[in-house]
């Protein structure tokens, strides 16, 4: 049976790519509505995602056969950025890496709405593209200690004038928070009081480039990222919560934090 399901998705993809790779079937629209159709039409019962999954493991186990597609010359200069928050969004919210994201269509537009509102002109195709070029650089690297925590983390994000607005939003937790505009990355901080430490930011940031940016810039454009922990964890020591923040620090290269 998994024979012939491979055999499916490998005669829908090819009836359906245009020239375009297994990825490109994956995060453009228009071929994957074609593709999962064609799937949909002989295994009714099978999901989206896993037919999205068993065409990129096709692809990965050599089985897609010699496929000539085409390659067009993108700039990935002034979204890359937005690329890399959104899936690693994705990746700290729900433990799946972007090929996971991409093949489950639910997961597909939580990564668009994140990319859209770090650079809102961007096609979502390209944002899309960005991710798989990023992960093909070995640029989403999952960080190693948010990797092997198991501290029950939560994670959402907020615009900054809704916490203003309404402040309680933000629990009284311990965790990481991550400041970020259409910039890209800002600040990564840590608290064993979330409340405290994001209401204190946005009254007057201790940390004094951060306070200038505000003050230069307003709040309007800024979203709030917490990583929520379970108070009864090792997160409730600020080593390890210092262990996870560092970890943030090195790989997403916040503007406004000193590594040291």
């Amino acid at each position: 049976m998994d024979r012939d399901i491979d055999e499916i998705v490998r005669e829908a993809f090819l009836a359906t790519h245009r020239g375009y790779s297994s990825d490109d079937v994956v995060i453009c629209d228009i071929l994957n509505d074609q593709f999962i159709d064609l799937c949909r039409s002989r295994l009714p019962n099978v999901s989206d995602k896993e037919f999205n999954w068993l065409l990129l493991n096709l692809r990965k186990r050599g089985k897609l056969g010699s496929v000539s597609t085409k390659h067009k010359r993108i700039n990935y200069d002034d979204f890359l950025h937005a690329s890399e928050i959104a899936a690693r969004f994705i990746n700290d919210k729900y433990g799946v890496n972007t090929d996971r994201a991409f093949c489950d269509p639910q997961l597909r537009r939580e990564f668009d709405n994140v990319a859209l509102s770090v650079a809102p002109e961007i096609a979502p195709y390209l944002l899309r593209k960005g991710a798989f070029k990023l992960r093909k650089n070995r640029k989403l690297r999952p960080e190693l200690v948010p990797r092997v925590a198991d501290w029950e983390v939560q994670v959402l994000d907020f615009p900054s004038q809704r916490v203003v607005e309404s402040p309680g939003i933000v629990p009284r937790k311990p965790g990481v928070y991550i400041f970020r505009d259409k910039s890209g990355y800002l600040y990564i901080g840590e608290s064993s009081n979330l409340h405290l430490r994001v209401k204190k930011h946005l009254d007057h940031s201790d940390r004094k480039s951060l306070a200038r940016y505000f003050w230069d810039n307003g709040l309007r454009a800024v979203v709030i990222e917490v990583h929520i922990f379970d108070p009864k964890s090792n997160a409730r020591f600020k080593a390890h919560r210092r262990a996870y923040e560092a970890s943030l620090i090195q790989s997403r290269h916040p503007r406004f934090n000193i590594l040291l």
